[in-house]
Order: C-alpha cells, then sequence, then structure tokens
C-alpha cells in the first residue's frame, strides 16, 4: 500500500499521514462487504448458467420420484378399470342368476367421507399429486369393500341354491327299475273309477305289489304322517320348503313321524290300497305354493332324456284308462 507524507513547519520535514482507526474499520468493512457481494453474484451467474452437482442429484431425484408416482397412477388406473369392469359382471351376471337386486351405481362409487383431510395436501403444490393419489386410492378401497360384501351376498345365496336344490322333488318316489313297478295314472282329466265320470287327478299314480318301497324326493320336514279320512288313507305329507311340498297317499305303513327332518331318497312308507283305492299304488302330489303341479315335470333331473321320454309315452298311453283312485 503506497504511504502518504506530510509537511510539519515546526521541523521542516516529511512526515508519514497517519489513517484514523475508524477509517481503517470502514475501509475493512466496505471490503468484506463488496466481496460477499461479488461472490453471492457469482455464485448466481454460475449456477443459472451451470447446474451445481447437488441441484443435479436433487433434480434427478425429483426425475425418479414423478416417473415412480406416474408408474403408480397408472396402476392404480388399470385396478380400477378391472374393478369397474368386474362391478358390471356382479349386477348384470352374478346378481342376476340369484334374482338379487343390481348395487346402484352411486353406493358403489361413493366416497369415504370428503376430502377435508387432504387440504393441507392439495394446497401445496408440491404434495399435491400425493393428495390426488391418496384420493383415488380411498375410491378404489371403497369399491373393493361394496364388492367384497356383494360376494358375501352371493356367496349366501348359493348356499341357499344348493339347499334348494336338495330340496326340490326331484327323484322318482318308488323304483322304477323294478319290473313289478309301473305307472298307472298320469295326471290332468281322468275317468273316476268309483262314479265314472270326468274329474282332475291332481297327481300321478304308481302301480306295484304290496309294500313296495316309497322315498321321499327331496329334503324337507314331515308336515302330516297320518291318515287321511278324504280318501288319501294313509299318507304322508312332507314340506320341502321353497313353496314346495310332496305328497305320498294310499300307503300300507307309514315309516316316518310328524315333524321328522327327511333326506332325499329316504324310506317314508310302504305302497299299499289305504282310503279310496282300487289296487295297491301310490298315489304321489307335488304342490308348489299350496297349487298342484304336474309332478313329471320334475323327474328329469333323476333320469336320462331317452328314460324321460319313455316316461312321458307311457302316461300318454294311460291317459284314457280310469284312475285308481280320487
Amino acid at each position: 500500500m503506497a504511504k502518504h507524507y506530510t509537511f510539519n513547519p515546526h521541523t521542516l520535514s516529511y512526515e508519514i499521514l497517519g489513517i484514523p482507526f475508524k477509517v481503517r474499520i470502514y475501509r475493512i468493512v466496505f471490503g468484506v462487504l463488496l466481496a460477499c457481494a461479488s461472490s453471492t453474484i457469482a455464485i448466481y451467474v454460475f449456477s443459472y448458467f451451470f447446474e451445481t452437482p447437488r441441484a443435479a442429484l436433487m433434480q434427478q431425484r425429483n426425475e425418479d420420484l414423478q416417473i415412480k408416482y406416474d408408474f403408480l397412477l397408472q396402476r392404480l388406473r388399470q385396478t380400477n378399470d378391472e374393478l369397474n369392469e368386474l362391478m358390471q359382471r356382479d349386477n348384470k351376471v352374478y346378481r342376476s342368476i340369484f334374482e338379487a337386486d343390481p348395487i346402484p351405481l352411486p353406493v358403489r362409487e361413493s366416497g369415504m367421507g370428503g376430502i377435508k383431510r387432504y387440504e393441507q395436501l392439495l394446497a401445496d403444490a408440491q404434495t399435491e399429486q400425493v393428495a390426488k393419489a391418496m384420493i383415488f386410492m380411498d375410491k378404489i378401497t371403497k369399491k373393493v369393500y361394496i364388492q367384497s360384501k356383494s360376494f358375501d351376498e352371493i356367496a349366501e345365496y348359493v348356499r341357499e341354491k344348493e339347499e334348494m336344490i336338495f330340496c326340490i322333488p326331484s327323484i322318482q318316489p318308488v323304483n322304477l327299475s323294478d319290473p313289478k313297478v309301473h305307472f298307472s295314472g298320469g295326471y290332468g282329466w281322468r275317468s273316476d273309477p268309483f262314479y265314472h265320470v270326468q274329474k282332475f287327478h291332481h297327481g300321478i299314480d304308481f302301480g306295484g305289489p304290496e309294500k313296495t318301497p316309497i322315498y321321499a324326493t327331496g329334503n324337507g320336514k314331515v308336515e302330516k304322517a297320518e291318515f287321511n279320512w278324504g280318501g288319501y288313507g294313509n299318507m304322508v305329507l312332507i314340506n320341502h320348503g321353497f313353496g314346495y311340498q310332496t305328497r305320498y297317499a294310499h300307503l300300507s305303513e307309514i315309516k316316518v313321524r310328524q315333524d321328522e327332518k327327511i333326506t332325499r331318497g329316504q324310506l317314508i312308507g310302504l305302497m299299499g290300497n289305504t282310503g279310496r283305492s282300487k289296487g295297491t299304488h301310490l298315489h304321489y302330489e307335488v304342490l308348489f305354493k299350496n297349487r298342484d303341479v304336474n309332478p313329471i315335470n320334475f323327474f328329469n333331473t333323476d333320469v336320462s332324456e331317452s328314460e324321460y321320454h319313455k316316461i312321458i309315452q307311457a302316461l300318454k298311453e294311460d291317459a284314457n284308462k280310469p284312475a285308481m283312485e280320487y
């Protein structure tokens, strides 16, 4: 640093001029501030035109997170599409098979109770995408919950249908493979064996030897096991549930008691000639919601198609013969 001199008239000589301390402090502070400002400007200019290692690392991390977010969002959309397809199949196929009402779309797509818990995340631009993904996930979760409940309901319908299959009277009450057992009267208008006038025959008759085994045609509960004075003689009435009942009349013996639970194929009595009857036979009726229906329509699950047609043909040939009872 250059030195400054001043002339001293008293000594008639030049002396070094001293710098005040305050001035020195000012100069030092100014120099430091100038250096800081210069450094800051230099760093800003450098970072504007050149990327720092830390900034590059942060940028790379952000790009990786964006890729992962886009992949997650794509998977959520695929899951939502598959779930929507499952919901449509559930409404149009599964629930329709079991005659269940479809679940309305607004119920399936209802939310989880609002988005207030995401307000703070939505307000921040850096977390807005995360909040939207969480809201999307909540909607999918609710759909899965509703669909799970629907499947639980369908499973209950399946259980009931399985029980119904075993309860519906769908086998023959006698063993038709026995050559001594045969059809002896069909359902419909027939000639009364006592008065020889046309009357409606409400069941099917099977002829055979006395004490031929009689079997329950479906699972159920014995509603009546008694002698019927109205003409049926020894009679068993089974309630199969689901609106179905079966009646077995003119038995020589009853092998079950009232309120007993019955399984399909169980022995319930022996063929006889009790009541208003003109020969040993079984009078068999099927009732649905307290109205008799043609029992022949329930045999097609117990026999082959060719055997079923043989039964139909035998009943047609027997149609003009008098019934054995009414």
